[in-house]
């Protein structure tokens, strides 16, 4: 049947469109994309409370008012 012929052809050509999209780093079968670790510079840790030292580098200027 010519019509099945075409629909498969079709089918193929797709698949090989689709295939020929993908990256290199998609794994067959793994199931997810290989993402790289963000870049370690974005997240800042937070600072170490050491203003019970009493030295005045480690002072906490920010104002808090618990009203």
């Amino acid at each position: 049947d010519g019509k099945l012929a075409r629909l498969l052809k079709s089918s193929k050509d797709l698949e090989n469109l689709i295939e020929s999209q993908r990256s290199d780093k998609v794994k067959e079968g793994v199931g997810y994309n290989v993402v790289p670790p963000p870049a370690a510079d974005l997240y800042l840790s937070p600072k170490k409370d050491l203003s019970w030292t009493g030295l005045p580098e480690f002072v906490d200027d920010t104002v808090t008012d618990y009203r």
